[in-house]
């Protein structure tokens, strides 16, 4: 074969495959942005009950318990948010779960929704 020949293959291939590697990236790009769009089905927490059904609970020893959203320990002297559930949680995490799910990350409690 020739060698320009050869190389013109070799340049045809190596096009195809970016074009599909580019093609295969826009398309789960996509996707992607489909799935975070439509939030995986999960209906937010109304703020109202966030506000009234979460209590701030100061740990004491012998409560020690983890943040089962960030696995963290809940420290003696840490003020906690405790979900219906009894559940207590780092303020920050169970917040930023709640704008994404109306459950309790751990017994699936339901929060009102709007």
């Amino acid at each position: 074969m020739c060698f320009a020949s050869y190389n013109t293959l070799v340049q045809g291939i190596v096009e195809c495959g970016l074009g599909i590697a580019n093609r295969t990236l826009n398309t789960l790009a996509e996707s992607t942005s489909e799935l975070e769009s439509i939030n995986y089905g999960m209906v937010t927490a109304t703020e109202s009950s966030v506000k009234e059904m979460l209590k701030g609970v100061k740990v004491e020893a012998g409560d020690e318990e983890d943040c089962m959203i960030c696995l963290e320990e809940l420290k003696v002297g840490f003020e906690a948010l405790r979900m219906p559930s009894s559940h207590a949680f780092h303020g920050d995490c169970i917040e930023k779960w709640l704008m994404q799910s109306h459950y309790c990350p751990i017994y699936r409690y339901e929060m009102q929704t709007d």
